[in-house]
């Protein structure tokens, strides 16, 4: 993949940035297998939304968006929601497995 500053055209940088969100997606496809895996060792609903949690790691996701340049408010609310996705899919898992 060509550099930001190599790409000659706007068809390079739509290029780059569609393999970059490829990546990303996948990635997600990754984490939401270890989100479903939790579910394992968590007994009730409580253990899924753990309050004291969030925003230790949501500090932790600002300080690495710092780190590589990026907006740490913008970053924040990609893992607010992330986190808010995974308390709902992990509720739903424990639900169905508690129905069992």
């Amino acid at each position: 993949m060509k550099t930001p500053e190599e790409c000659k055209d706007i068809q390079d940088i739509r290029d780059a940035v569609n393999a970059y969100d490829r990546e990303i997606i996948e990635l997600l496809g990754k984490r939401t297998r270890y989100v479903h895996a939790a579910v394992r060792f968590k007994k009730n609903e409580d253990d899924i939304r753990r309050p004291g949690h969030i925003p230790v790691l949501l500090e932790q996701r600002r300080k690495w968006a710092m780190e590589y340049g990026v907006d740490a408010d913008f970053v924040a609310g990609i893992y607010q929601t992330l986190v808010d996705h995974s308390f709902d899919v992990q509720a739903d898992l424990l639900r169905k497995a508690q129905k069992r």
